[in-house]
């Protein structure tokens, strides 16, 4: 195959070493992997720009200070900002094919739009959130005229693309039920990592170093954030004080997490762990039983695709989430988990319980999971459907040969 240069844009790219989410680390990687000569446009917090090639990648480091703790008006500053620093920046990648542009948020469109018009190069565009719709259901962007010009944009976005790429099948079905050309909106997931992710027993050292042993552990993950609600899990975990044999961690850092620590004074059964890299996440989902999804009570919410839940996936966890969506239907009707109401903290506990008297259940649990996240979720899966958007023609062999 003669190779092709693929210039692909995310502004929180991550490496596993990093940790984070590396979605576009494994998706760049598959078509490097595949013959495609990938160039990466990302951000970092250090001061100079920075060129770096990593494992076949090359990986162009725009100067940018970003993090979770900042407001609404201040991340959107940033927003706009590696918009244009991005634009500069791939308009200056000579024989590019093709840009591939990974929102959220919705303003990296314009790298994309930059790309098709000045230098004639399609792209394809990445939803993993439906923005404007996410933040104005939040209660952001209250003015009509503004909404109805993010919307307008929004639709741009989509028609100009060669292709739409949403990170849920809610997403998908939502854009083609939108836009003119349906055809075009593919669905490839978010990530499960089962090489890196697996069910093992419990350390005892582990266990020991956060005071767990014994104990069935519920575990949050990512950021701490508004967008996650994490209010829910702290009044669970409240209305479980007495309940010595529950204890609960939360790892993360975020805007919200100085206020939830002020909130969770007292509850001795809650240990807050701060940010983990990839590596220590997985020593902490070692000890974990249950992996607790949260976020608000928003129903674009329920269309969205959470990093944490297919890590939880692979390391074979109960899931439990406090929203309703396509995520929500998936590990109920695998067995692997279970809606709780963020209203009701006995909800949780209720359903929880089978699992804690019955360990034959809970491991029948994880066993679903981890089967999920092999036959559905696993990179090489991803990363391979991935490929074929970008060679048709291995699309067209293996029909042709499925029906020879």
């Amino acid at each position: 195959m003669v190779s092709q240069k693929i210039v692909y844009v995310y502004q929180f790219f991550r490496t596993p070493a990093e940790g984070g989410i590396i979605r576009s680390y494994y998706l760049s990687k598959a078509l490097s992997d595949a013959g495609f000569e990938v160039e990466v446009i990302t951000s970092h917090n250090e001061k100079t720009y920075q060129r770096k090639q990593i494992e076949g990648l090359t990986v162009h480091y725009l100067p940018l200070h970003y993090e979770q703790r900042y407001g609404t008006l201040r991340r959107l500053y940033v927003y706009a900002a590696f918009v244009l620093k991005a634009i500069f920046c791939a308009l200056r990648i000579k024989n590019v094919q093709t840009c591939y542009v990974a929102s959220v948020p919705l303003s990296v469109g314009f790298i994309g739009l930059a790309m098709k018009w000045f230098r004639g190069v399609p792209y394809y565009f990445e939803v993993g959130d439906l923005w404007p719709l996410t933040p104005i259901q939040m209660g952001y962007f209250k003015n009509t005229l503004l909404q109805k010009m993010l919307y307008g944009l929004e639709h741009l976005f989509y028609q100009q693309a060669e292709k739409i790429i949403g990170l849920s099948p809610a997403i998908q079905q939502n854009i083609q039920q939108r836009i003119g050309t349906p055809s075009k909106v593919h669905y490839i997931s978010n990530i499960a990592d089962c090489e890196f992710y697996q069910p093992h027993e419990k350390d005892g050292s582990l266990e020991e170093r956060w005071q767990v042993t014994g104990k069935t552990v519920v575990t949050y993950f990512g950021s701490v954030g508004k967008v996650v609600d994490l209010d829910s899990l702290i009044n669970i975990a409240r209305y479980g004080a007495n309940r010595a044999e529950v204890a609960f961690l939360i790892a993360g850092t975020g805007s919200e997490l100085a206020r939830l620590k002020q909130k969770a004074v007292g509850l001795t059964n809650v240990q807050f762990l701060g940010h983990l890299n990839k590596g220590q996440l997985r020593e902490v989902l070692n000890v974990t039983d249950v992996a607790y999804l949260s976020y608000l009570d928003v129903p674009a919410l329920g269309t969205n695709s959470p990093n944490k839940l297919f890590e939880a996936l692979a390391a074979g966890k109960l899931s439990v989430i406090n929203i309703r969506g396509w995520h929500c239907d998936l590990i109920e009707r695998e067995g692997c988990g279970f809606y709780a109401d963020p209203r009701k903290p006995a909800d949780f506990f209720e359903k929880l319980e089978p699992y804690l008297h019955q360990p034959e259940r809970l491991r029948q649990a994880s066993l679903q999971a981890r089967g999920l996240a092999e036959t559905q979720f696993s990179r090489q899966k991803l990363g391979a459907k991935l490929v074929t958007l970008f060679q048709p023609e291995l699309v067209e062999e293996r029909v042709r040969m499925a029906v020879e």
